[in-house]
């Protein structure tokens, strides 16, 4: 039975020849329903689409190698109903170089396709990580250096108004982070120059004329309606009957004065009212009839509008516009010094790249853009090189289209049809979900398009996608709950309505204990109490474990196979937070100490750990032995095995003015100690073979022989968690070989190289040893889960505070609104914040706010059926005391600032249980759990071994005990063989007439090739094994129904090359006269009779079970031994089944090949009869070097 979609669904699938938007809701199948309108449009019978003919972008490498083999399974599945349909067999073939993929690798492939139009070298390739960090950081020490010796003027009083009092680390993070911002523009330079003119306001009207200025007063206009609305409500409750009516006439006056401010029409207006403002006081209340508590509720209210004012004033009128205007122009020639910092650095950089032959995934979109777009005066227009991609694709289909950015947005409308009128762009993501802000991504795009595409037919549509498949119906009722009251569009982008809701999709059958969670760990004893010595987020872990515990005992899930309830498994668990930093490790440290298995993908501290940090000293002291720590680092470790009394003796020594390193090799030359000097003699002597290598040896090498020779890789191995900092160390030779990759080499470069990594807090985190599919509960960031589901999930972590730490400083950069200076005057020496700094600020905060509501709304939505939210706050009722305005909601600093208010009252509809938890529960807990343990032990402990409790138990543990493996010797013996060891096993067998029989497989000493010069190889074609594989891929391509010649036989191998079926190199090696000798041979000839029939069939892998003792002789009866291999060709004759093999070997006699090779024949033989159930009448091995057949049977 097919899958029923839902009429929204089937809309996505069905409409064509426009511009579709679909806002899918969480949950929603949008990937299926992506996938299912791909191979409608694959079979559509009218107007049948090639895959090629189709670009379909997707954020991550892993969606678009998940949405591609979706796609290929659902062409195979189309073909097996419909096994004729020669286009279906044209799709098999083309999905495997159809444009399924991220934008960086189209922009790449347009890259290389068209390298010329850019003039660049297509010899290029990806700059990693770390390298890109060294490249930028010697690009601006150069720059720097240099202008610091120009010394101009403009320079210097830059430098010294916004960069560090010790070095320039923050004058290069603003000019990195300029650049970066840029290079998400199509225009960059246009952006930087936007940013220069912003600060172009040279009096009052500018000011007001500037959309800074009418950014502000939009702002203050939203806080305004809120005061209004909060005098309305104090009005109301002093007109009550036992309200304090006396306060009536100051209220008045309060609603006036914002009313005023109301109509003001610009921020000069605003400004000048805003100054003037003035509060009258309240009138005495002596009324003992009016309620204490009406009288408070009034005056709070009051104290909020007033609050609201006053903040605007302090944030935006500060001071008068004509000061602003003179501030703007003292941050002029700042600005226009670090626009040309910016814009110097970038053709610099841009230089060294070319000159290393880079690029990193800037250019990547940079590049493409110049190939397929102009610049004009009214934006971009495709060039020639794009309107043949638009020729070529019939659709773009965008997944994730949230998270695009503007440069990305250019790139992927330049090669549609837009431009011609012809509307072929299709985009689905889900803005609620838009949470890569720091990969620069534009949610207000999408918005663009969600407001103005229409919900009815159009050359512009918007379809909507509500239903949630994941979720029950108790998570997504809570959900909606709560981002009704806290998400809207002037925070989150977009307003939580009916529209944007979830509805359920999802069928599940009842079960008890599904409502949501928030529980909450009141940490204020904490503030008082100083015996409390755990951390607040290793409290909060335990209160997980606590109710993880109680989950695994009560709880229970669906279970996907059989459709059935079954009770929770830790697998089943997954703990969200918002970053690794400081939190997963304790989780999983925490939950392991309560006896919870857990882990966590990525942990911090990859440099910290001993092993690589050891390693690092050692390659430090390798590179440069005149290095005091690093070299103390190496003698106390393994390498050298000095202790602390030891190293005492070789300080002390010498006297302190003597460096250390000097001291070591001092006593090296005259210790009295020999113990010692055995030690450093041995230490220093491998440095001395290591060094003398190091000039010639690449690092991953390098570290291999230290590893190796030292015997330092089976000593870390040997140490607790030694698979772990094996891993460890794998991961560090795997980057030394990246680096061998990049344009530095050698040791000092590599030392640097990783240096630098600390420096720029590049952590790669230890290397991961954890099976993700292991019953244990996982640690994961909710970046990670985007796009993932589980059963049950722990959102944790939400009394963290969020990281605001891009609001800080004296300058701040936005992507939207450019640069936000400080005031600094270096002769007054004061410093200020620009008007500019103050909106960007403001605009900043909000746009991290709306952030990071969306990833709270990715990390509720991940949850099937079970949700949990915890955090810790030390003012719980203070934070339910507080309404959610618009003004509460834009100053949140941790997750629990809108999520508490918004559960301050629960309908009983809504399945939220909101639970205050005490310090003392979670140590009463922990105390249980520890008593419950000792007196399990306590019990073991006193347990009588001797007594037997019960017989039968006793009977069947002796059973299994005494149980023994009846092929003891399988476990040490090789059980798994391809048919070519087979054939060298028996060949040698016969060989030396039992000597070595059976034994291990035996060596195969290599062929000697001898060392030629490289000119008198450059015309040598394949020989030897590749040869062979040559043969055999023409082999497998050729159509054995068709007649050859030699000219059409030469036509057909190139054709197999342009198609990229073979190489080049492959198809010169090949003599067309032996392929049409075979073709014209008698067994040729019977191939092509069958194939005629379609009774031939290529290249049949097959895995045969052979039985143990043809092997091993002295093995009992009973257990197999797995043999896999591939068959060439085998065809059906009346009579039978014939099996072929070619061989290209270099023979005299065709008995050497049977002599050689008829054991491997007999394996084919015996593979085939049981995968068909047919007799194998004969054996063929046919000889391309001697031209001739023969039979084995």
């Amino acid at each position: 039975m097919g899958v029923k979609w839902t009429k929204q669904q089937q809309q996505v699938i069905d409409l064509r020849d426009r511009n579709i938007l679909v806002s899918a809701a969480a949950g929603s199948g949008k990937t299926a329903v992506l996938v299912e309108r791909i191979i409608t449009m694959l079979t559509d019978e009218e107007h049948p689409v090639n895959v090629d003919e189709l670009l379909i972008v997707t954020f991550t490498e892993a969606a678009a190698g998940e949405m591609k083999e979706r796609i290929r399974g659902a062409i195979e599945k189309a073909l097996e109903e419909n096994p004729e349909n020669e286009h279906l067999k044209r799709q098999a073939t083309l999905i495997h170089n159809a444009q399924i993929t991220t934008i960086h690798s189209f922009c790449l492939s347009v890259i290389r396709d068209h390298f010329h139009v850019i003039d660049i070298d297509p010899g290029f390739r990806t700059a990693e990580e770390g390298e890109l960090k060294l490249l930028r950081h010697d690009v601006l020490d150069e720059l720097l250096e240099e202008k610091y010796a120009q010394k101009e003027e403009r320079f210097l009083r830059f430098s010294n108004a916004y960069g560090g009092r010790r070095n320039d680390k923050k004058l290069e993070e603003m000019i990195e982070k300029a650049y970066d911002y840029s290079r998400s523009y199509p225009d960059g330079e246009g952006w930087l120059d936007s940013c220069v003119d912003a600060y172009r306001v040279d009096c009052a009207e500018d000011l007001e004329k500037s959309d800074y200025g009418n950014k502000i007063v939009t702002w203050a206009k939203a806080y305004l309606e809120e005061a209004k609305l909060l005098n309305e409500q104090a009005t109301q409750i002093s007109l009550e009957i036992d309200g304090p009516a006396v306060y009536e006439e100051a209220l008045k006056l309060d609603a006036q004065t914002i009313r005023e401010l109301l109509s003001a029409k610009n921020y000069n207006e605003l400004s000048g009212r805003i100054q003037n403002v003035e509060w009258s006081r309240f009138a005495s209340c002596r009324d003992k009839t009016v309620s204490k508590e009406k009288i408070e509720a009034v005056k709070d209210l009051r104290e909020q509008v007033k609050g609201i004012v006053s903040g605007l004033k302090k944030d935006y009128f500060y001071q008068k516009p004509e000061e602003m205007a003179a501030d703007m122009q003292i941050c002029l020639p700042y600005m226009e010094e670090l626009v040309g910092l910016v814009k110097c650095f970038s053709q610099r950089f841009d230089a060294k790249k070319r000159q290393e032959n880079v690029i990193d995934f800037s250019d990547m979109e940079q590049f493409a853009l110049q190939i397929l777009a102009k610049k004009t005066e009214e934006g971009f227009e495709p060039s020639e090189v794009a309107k043949e991609y638009q020729d070529q694709f019939r659709e773009i289909m965008i997944d994730e289209y949230q998270d695009s950015n503007l440069i990305q947005e250019t790139i992927l409308t330049s090669i549609s049809g837009v431009s011609k009128g012809k509307y072929n762009i299709f985009m689905v993501g889900d803005v609620k979900q838009s949470i890569y802000s720091f990969r620069l991504s534009r949610p207000e795009l999408f918005m663009e398009k969600f407001d103005t595409y229409d919900l009815e037919k159009g050359p512009k549509q918007r379809i909507d996608l509500h239903k949630n498949f994941r979720s029950r119906k108790e998570v997504l009722d809570s959900v909606n709950y709560i981002f009704r009251q806290i998400m809207m569009r002037n925070l989150g982008e977009i307003d939580y309505d009916d529209k944007a809701a979830l509805y359920v999709g999802a069928e599940y059958p009842e079960n008890p204990g599904c409502e949501t969670e928030v529980l909450v760990l009141n940490t204020e004893l904490k503030k008082y109490d100083r015996s409390i010595k755990a951390s607040k987020q290793e409290m909060e872990a335990r209160m997980i474990a606590s109710r993880i515990r109680k989950l695994i005992a009560e709880q229970k899930v669906l279970d996907k196979k059989t459709g059935k309830l079954r009770p929770a498994r830790y697998s089943d668990i997954v703990i969200l937070t918002r970053s690794v930093k400081g939190i997963a490790d304790i989780f999983v440290q925490e939950l392991n100490r309560e006896g919870i298995p857990a882990f966590s993908g990525t942990k911090e501290g990859y440099f910290a750990t001993q092993e690589i940090g050891v390693l690092l000293d050692y390659l430090r002291v390798l590179d440069n032995r005149k290095q005091d720590i690093p070299l103390a680092a190496v003698l106390m470790s393994a390498f050298c095995g000095l202790n602390e009394q030891e190293m005492a003796v070789i300080r002390s020594s010498e006297a302190f003015e003597i460096p250390f390193y000097q001291a070591v090799e001092n006593y090296l030359e005259n210790g009295e100690n020999t113990v010692i000097c055995e030690k450093l003699k041995h230490c220093y002597g491998k440095m001395n073979d290591f060094r003398e290598i190091v000039p010639y040896t690449p690092i991953h090498e390098l570290l291999r022989s230290i590893l190796t020779q030292t015997g330092y890789g089976q000593f870390i191995s040997a140490m607790p968690g030694g698979a772990q900092r094996a891993a460890n160390v794998e991961m560090l030779i795997t980057k030394a070989q990246a680096f061998q990759s990049s344009s530095y080499k050698g040791l000092f470069h590599f030392v640097r190289y990783i240096e630098q990594l600390q420096k720029f807090e590049v952590d790669y985190g230890e290397a991961s040893l954890e099976d993700e599919q292991s019953d244990t509960v996982r640690v994961m960031t909710i970046h990670k889960s985007k796009g993932l589901e589980f059963p049950i999930v722990f959102v944790a972590g939400t009394g963290k505070k969020f990281n605001v730490t891009d609001l800080a400083g004296q300058v701040i950069i936005h992507a939207r609104l450019g640069v936000g200076m400080d005031v600094v005057d270096l002769d007054r020496r004061t410093k200020i914040p620009s008007l500019v700094k103050k909106v960007i600020q403001k605009e900043a905060k909000l746009d991290n706010l709306g952030e990071e509501l969306r990833v709270l709304y990715v990390a509720l939505t991940r949850a099937k059926e079970k949700l949990i939210i915890t955090g810790t706050c030390d003012n719980l009722e203070t934070k339910m005391a507080k309404t959610l305005t618009f003004a509460q909601r834009s100053s949140a600093i941790q997750y629990l600032d809108w999520i508490i208010p918004a559960l301050a009252y629960i309908p009983e509809e809504i399945p939220v249980t909101f639970e205050e938890v005490l310090l003392e529960e979670i140590v009463r807990d922990e105390v249980e759990t520890e008593v419950s343990g000792k007196i399990q032990e306590e019990i073991l402990r006193r347990w009588d071994t001797s007594a037997e409790y019960d017989a039968n138990v006793r009977q069947t543990l002796e059973e299994q005990f005494a149980y023994q493996y009846p092929y003891p010797k399988s476990h040490a013996r090789k059980m798994k063989f391809t048919v070519s060891e087979l054939k060298k096993m028996s060949y040698q067998a016969e060989l030396d007439d039992e000597e070595n029989a059976l034994g291990e497989v035996v060596f195969e000493e290599p062929e000697v090739v001898p060392l030629l010069p490289k000119f008198m190889t450059e015309e040598e074609t394949l020989t030897g094994a590749p040869r062979g594989t040559a043969y055999h891929r023409v082999m497998e391509l050729l159509d054995f129904e068709k007649m050859y010649d030699r000219q059409t036989l030469e036509a057909e191998i190139n054709t197999f090359v342009e198609q990229g079926r073979m190489t080049r190199e492959m198809a010169d090696s090949v003599r067309t006269a032996d392929v049409l000798g075979f073709l014209d041979s008698s067994v040729g000839k019977r191939m092509r009779t069958s194939a005629d029939c379609g009774k031939l069939w290529k290249e049949q892998p097959f895995v045969l079970g052979i039985p143990e003792q043809e092997l091993y002789k002295d093995e009992p009866e009973g257990d197999f031994a797995l043999v896999q291999g591939i068959i060439d060709v085998y065809f059906e004759e009346e009579d039978g089944l014939v099996v072929l093999d070619y061989k290209t070997d270099k023979v005299y006699k065709i008995e050497e090949l049977v002599e050689k090779y008829h054991a491997q024949l007999d394996y084919y033989g015996r593979a085939l009869e049981q995968i068909t159930g047919k007799k194998v009448k004969e054996k063929v091995l046919y000889s391309f070097t001697l031209g001739e057949a023969c039979s084995l049977s």
